[in-house]
């Protein structure tokens, strides 16, 4: 179901960029968010889960994941051999679940929630840059709830998750140890 649902939020705000209810800018805003679902498209969603049962069902499962999320214990730097790969799935994941949550319903508990999992994230010694679908990964889930989340983030949270995505995310990527992807032929490019 997790799976699912993760495809069902990716497939909406697909969806929204494909039938052209999203409002991209035409120059970046120094306003957040500014990533993948802006303020002006959450009315359009809310008036889809009111007159569709499809979206209506996705949206509550989200919630409902959301509500699942807060019992867990945060996450934890657990690599398996030489992957972080799933600790950072599951960080995307979890941030886009309580982000959606939070910016749909306003409850706090969400925001608490995704708050406490990018500054844990953001504790980690490293995201794995030897591996660095781990790294692509973790900066997304840290970009999107930076982002996200952004005007409801105290100065200090900001400022730690922002480190965490330049230090942990972007510096790696200018490593020639770690960037041999970018000449790469398959997905990882």
């Amino acid at each position: 179901m997790k799976k699912l649902t993760t495809l069902f939020l990716l497939v909406i705000i697909s969806s929204l960029l494909v039938n052209g209810q999203v409002n991209i800018p035409q120059n970046i805003s120094q306003s957040h968010p500014r990533l993948l679902l802006f303020d002006s498209d959450l009315q359009n969603i809310q008036n889809n889960i009111q007159s569709d049962k499809y979206w209506r069902q996705i949206h509550e499962d989200i919630l409902g994941e959301a509500d699942a999320i807060i019992s867990l214990e945060t996450l934890e730097r657990k690599q398996i051999g030489r992957r972080l790969l799933s600790v950072s799935r599951e960080a995307l994941r979890r941030t886009y679940f309580l982000s959606y949550a939070f910016r749909m319903t306003e409850d706090k508990r969400y925001f608490n929630r995704a708050e406490e999992e990018l500054l844990k994230i953001a504790q980690f010694t490293d995201w794995n840059p030897t591996h660095f679908l781990d790294v692509a990964e973790m900066t997304m889930a840290a970009a999107i709830g930076y982002d996200w989340l952004f005007n409801d983030l105290s100065t200090s949270s900001k400022e730690i998750i922002r480190e965490a995505i330049l230090t942990k995310g972007i510096e790696p990527s200018y490593d020639k140890k770690y960037n041999w992807f970018l000449k790469a032929s398959h997905n990882w490019n």
